[in-house]
């Protein structure tokens, strides 16, 4: 058999990321006739183009960060079709939300394949739920795009028997025989020495917390409280951010450098933000896991105003990406560096921005289709020990600032604060970007 380097996402040292925790969701809420039999080959279809669904991963026995990924031939996708009984005391929305909760509680093992696991659940003939599960070691959020667009061409082509018009994909091993020409040349070297300079003294900032600490102990589940900003209030702040050539990514991550020192007074943090991983166009239409997480050391020290801690951020995040390297490389650098004190009394942090799939033409295959959106945020993350803060636009036009954290660690009311600060700061920027920054 023929066999491929691992990228440097699939590379797991600790276990972590084989975990059955470790998966992508989809709901997708269908309105119209449908075919199953269409469906089922589309998702055929969707395997037989996409290499990374259908790849074996082989790691060796006692060192999970080398091993193999080995591509096999195409095969069916299991579909299951089951009929939703009415429930008088929940709609038909809220089911759908059930639906989608039961999904992303659910878990698969990194070793099936293919990797896409589907159900249809049907309502009646002309309304259903499409739910698909995949591990996240063969796909990420930009991929989930991906895989609902495609699925949509294919069935459309075996509908109308008209081929679809859908760019052949670069195969996900290509990427990795990239990475690794990548890691080897002079801008990856150039990338190092920056690295090896930025992070000089540098550790991951962690919020402080209410009580230790302990994962003996820990909850259940982590928990998450939700702040959000109106669709005209958003579009003020993104018009705002466009005036000073930023973006609204800049603005959180200037808010949160000020609500960072005002939380633990510190002026100088790190955080681990989430990247698309992909590094050129050719890539843009290839499932698989590309998802990197990039430091950015935000330093608001020699700042005055809102505006400089804005053009601040800007310049650190912009460096960052400008520098991307797998972050395993980063650690081979600074391998202290994901451990800051190690004080019970404060968890790391990470930032992911997500934009949910819009509903376009080309990702409707039948009357309607659209996202399963929850009306409130729940844990998505099997990560414990850690705050997750996720900037989420939803459809029509709502957007949601997600904090995921340790009830058994933080009071609700103290992440309440942190939100209701972070928004004030968003809207301080946006309204008086030349205030002076830390002036309360």
């Amino acid at each position: 058999m023929d066999l491929y380097p691992l990228s440097s996402r699939q590379k797991d040292p600790y276990g972590f990321s084989r975990s059955p925790k470790h998966v992508v969701a989809i709901a997708l809420r269908i309105k119209g006739e449908l075919r199953v039999d269409a469906l089922k080959g589309a998702l055929d279809d969707v395997v037989e183009r996409q290499e990374a669904l259908r790849t074996r991963l082989h790691y060796d026995e006692t060192d999970g960060a080398v091993g193999s990924l080995e591509v096999l031939p195409p095969m069916p996708v299991p579909l299951a079709v089951r009929d939703i009984p009415a429930t008088p005391d929940r709609s038909r929305d809220d089911v759908a939300v059930d639906l989608l909760h039961e999904l992303t509680e659910d878990s698969m093992s990194f070793m099936d394949t293919p990797s896409l696991r589907a159900t249809l659940h049907r309502f009646d003939d002309q309304d259903a739920v499409l739910t698909i599960l995949s591990h996240h070691l063969f796909n990420d959020g930009w991929s989930a795009g991906i895989l609902r667009r495609e699925v949509a061409a294919c069935y459309r082509a075996r509908v109308t028997g008209k081929p679809h018009a859908l760019p052949t994909p670069v195969p996900y091993r290509e990427y990795t025989a990239w990475e690794q020409d990548f890691l080897r040349s002079e801008k990856a070297e150039a990338a190092r020495r920056y690295w090896k300079d930025k992070l000089a003294g540098a550790e991951m900032y962690a919020m402080p917390t209410d009580r230790p600490y302990n994962p003996e102990t820990q909850s259940p589940r982590s928990e998450v409280r939700t702040f959000e900003i109106d669709p005209g209030t958003l579009a003020k702040v993104t018009a705002s951010a466009a005036a000073h050539r930023c973006s609204i990514w800049h603005v959180f991550l200037a808010a949160y450098m000020v609500l960072a020192e005002r939380v633990s007074g510190q002026s100088d943090i790190t955080v681990l933000t989430v990247n698309s991983g992909r590094p050129s166009r050719e890539f843009y239409d290839t499932i698989g896991f590309f998802a990197n997480l990039v430091p950015v050391r935000l330093e608001s020290g020699d700042c005055e105003t809102f505006l400089d801690v804005m053009l601040s951020a800007r310049k650190a995040s912009a460096d960052a990406q400008q520098h991307q390297l797998p972050l395993e490389s980063i650690l081979e650098l600074y391998p202290t560096l994901m451990n800051p004190s190690g004080d019970p009394m404060a968890l790391p942090v990470g930032f992911n921005y997500q934009s949910s799939p819009a509903d376009h033409e080309d990702t409707e295959f039948t009357t309607s289709v659209e996202s399963v959106t929850p009306p409130e945020e729940e844990p998505t993350s099997f990560r414990r020990g850690v705050f997750i803060w996720t900037f989420l636009a939803v459809p029509g036009g709502d957007f949601r600032c997600v904090v995921e954290y340790e009830p058994d660690a933080v009071d609700a009311g103290t992440v309440d604060g942190w939100g209701a600060d972070f928004i004030d700061l968003v809207l301080a920027m946006t309204d008086q970007p030349d205030q002076a920054w830390n002036r309360r």
